[in-house]
């Protein structure tokens, strides 16, 4: 299993994570490898904050060399490329503790024909939301067979995971699981929790997803339009 998470100046977040990630060890009969993908942080890269963590799972970090503004497909897919088999993928304000993640990973028969929405509710009080297409678990074959993220949407905010989960539910069947809670996580607790300084406005997006809905979703275009390297 490797679970792939997304950074863009969340130290105090990541920090957070590690601690949810360390607490599967002597939990889960192996713990997943973790695969981290700085989106270009222009403040505190994500390296630095796991080097100078005590980091106890398995963890592989890459970072994109330039600064793209909502640049979350490319990361997406800079995690899958580098993944294999079952990928679990999430946002960085997003918990999966280790109860969870051993129901998930251990006790449930994962069928690689179906792909999985977990349940979420929020961290701070454990109150029901709404399940997020961002955090979702796949089979490495499936996500191959759809090309991946469309790395289109980069640069304005939005809508790629969406286009990935609509894209994705015409090769697999979604599966809801509806014993398994993530934890997402306020900015009001942890203040970088999300993304912040960078616009929000999804117009753009909006209207290029809806106007490859309506041309049936045609063949994306090329994976990785960017420089990168493994850091860690």
């Amino acid at each position: 299993m490797d679970m792939v998470f997304l950074y863009y100046d969340n130290p105090q977040m990541l920090a957070a994570q590690i601690e949810c990630w360390n607490s599967y060890v002597g939990v889960l009969k192996k713990p997943p490898t973790i695969l981290l993908v700085d989106d270009g942080s222009p403040k505190t890269s994500a390296v630095k904050v796991v080097r100078q963590s005590d980091c106890r799972v398995p963890i592989k970090v890459f970072r994109i060399k330039e600064d793209i503004a909502w640049n979350f497909p490319g990361a997406r897919n800079l995690g899958c490329t580098h993944a294999k088999g079952w990928i679990y993928l999430s946002d960085i304000d997003t918990l999966l503790p280790s109860r969870d993640a051993k129901q998930l990973f251990e006790k449930h028969v994962l069928d690689p024909e179906l792909f999985y929405l977990p349940e979420r509710v929020l961290d701070r009080d454990s109150s029901p939301l709404t399940r997020s297409v961002s955090t979702v678990l796949f089979h490495k074959k499936k996500y191959n067979l759809v090309s991946g993220y469309d790395e289109d949407y980069a640069g304005f905010y939005g809508r790629d995971d969406r286009d990935y989960i609509t894209r994705l539910g015409r090769v697999a069947r979604l599966a809801y699981v509806t014993d398994v809670f993530t934890r997402a996580v306020l900015r009001a607790d942890i203040k970088d929790a999300t993304t912040r300084g960078l616009d929000r406005d999804d117009a753009r997006n909006k209207a290029l997803f809806l106007k490859k809905k309506a041309a049936g979703f045609p063949k994306i275009g090329p994976r990785l339009r960017f420089s990168w390297k493994r850091v860690l």
